[in-house]
């Protein structure tokens, strides 16, 4: 009676233990999912106005930044040695954007403000950002009304466009896509209605592939907790059928 007493403390213990790792795993899981720390310091630019121009000068503005702060902050630990340092270089960040703006020949105003700024519901990567004050560092481009394009300083992952969850491209790379996405003249105008309608199925059928795709992918980033679970109760089972 006493071994069995035994057996039983130690295979409570055993289930005790499988439960707290089954919890780190599930944990580790979700902040494995959200690429952005709670304290984490953003970058957010706001352009003048929607127009192609200000849009560019936006992303050009970017950059220069990203570049300077990106080279203060990538060896430092903590979010708050982060902010001290761009704190102390806020000076540099405006002469940054104004030196960039007098290159382009433009005579723009601007302000450049860390502190906690308004962020709307963001989603990237199937993680849902809610909305917020968050500590950001906000340059904001003549009126300041054209879209806003933000991403992460601190840690640095401004690589990563979190306006739309794409990578980052350089003015280079968006004309050279933008120009292989222009549509080829077609001469035959039977083989151009052929060409339309190939493609409307083609289009249907990427549509379900995707689809398929992406349930697979979501399927599979799940952590696998029921095979995990199904396997611990199967070793239950077989250390008692080894007591009894």
């Amino acid at each position: 009676m006493k071994r069995k007493m035994i057996l039983a403390f130690i295979l409570l213990l055993f289930i005790l233990v499988v439960i707290m790792e089954t919890q780190t795993r599930l944990s580790n899981a979700k902040e494995s999912a959200n690429p952005i720390p709670e304290d984490a310091i953003r970058l957010r630019i706001l352009a003048n106005s929607n127009s192609a121009a200000d849009q560019s000068v936006k992303r050009q503005i970017r950059d220069a930044v990203n570049a300077d702060v990106e080279g203060w902050v990538q060896h430092l630990k903590t979010a708050k040695q982060a902010k001290r340092v761009i704190r102390d270089h806020l000076d540099e960040v405006q002469d940054t954007v104004a030196t960039k703006l007098a290159k382009m020949g433009l005579d723009e105003s601007f302000t450049v403000k860390l502190g906690q700024a308004d962020f709307p519901t963001k989603m990237y990567g199937g993680y849902v950002y809610p909305a917020g004050k968050y500590e950001a560092l906000v340059i904001t481009l003549g009126q300041g009304v054209g879209a806003n394009w933000w991403c992460v300083l601190f840690p640095p992952l401004c690589f990563l466009d979190f306006s739309n969850g794409d990578a980052v491209k350089t003015d280079d790379e968006t004309h050279k896509a933008e120009k292989q996405a222009e549509p080829k003249k077609v001469m035959d105008t039977g083989k151009q209605h052929k060409k339309v309608e190939d493609a409307g199925n083609q289009h249907q059928t990427d549509k379900v592939t995707q689809k398929v795709t992406d349930k697979n992918e979501e399927e599979s980033d799940k952590p696998e907790v029921k095979f995990f679970l199904v396997d611990l109760f199967e070793g239950i089972g077989n250390f008692f059928s080894k007591l009894f």
